[in-house]
């Protein structure tokens, strides 16, 4: 059914568009690149001051907070384009085996942040200034550096699957 849909949509005037006219692919690839940095460089700011090894100085909600706008409107931006650079060969990432292991980090990931926000971050106020954060927090944020890190390399591994 997955693939039915797929082989549809790549016969669509607008996925034969994105993939053969000359600029929307690259553009879109280029926006979907750029908001993986911006996305990842707030993620892995937020992480590494739970972890203690950054903006020790700042108290860990500042720090989330101040990120949170930015980083929930790169995802909307990464998530719009992730979904139209697929929808330009939706049959190629079918097969795609790093395809499908990034869209399962992806899923991860987002499940590790929930954990973190409803477990963890509930009880901030308690240690919010401390320089070591509780355990619990700590094994978050190298969870979730080590997911993120792993995920772009898997997407990145795309283009070779």
């Amino acid at each position: 059914m997955l693939f039915n849909f797929c082989h549809w949509l790549s016969q669509t005037p607008f996925s034969v568009w994105l993939r053969e006219a000359p600029y929307p692919y690259p553009v879109l690839l280029i926006i979907h690149v750029i908001t993986i940095a911006v996305f990842g460089g707030m993620v892995a700011m937020g992480n590494l001051r739970v972890l203690g090894l950054a903006m020790r100085s700042v108290p860990v909600s500042q720090v989330i907070g101040q990120f949170r706008p930015w980083k929930w409107t790169a995802f909307v931006v990464l998530l719009i384009t992730g979904l139209l650079v697929t929808a330009s060969d939706p049959i190629e990432y079918y097969g795609n085996v790093m395809f499908w292991i990034s869209n399962a980090l992806l899923v991860v990931a987002g499940v590790n942040a929930m954990i973190f926000y409803f477990g963890a971050y509930r009880s901030v106020s308690n240690w919010d200034t401390d320089v070591t954060t509780p355990s619990g927090a700590r094994r978050w944020a190298a969870t979730s550096l080590t997911l993120w890190v792993v995920l772009i390399f898997a997407g990145r591994a795309i283009a070779f699957f």
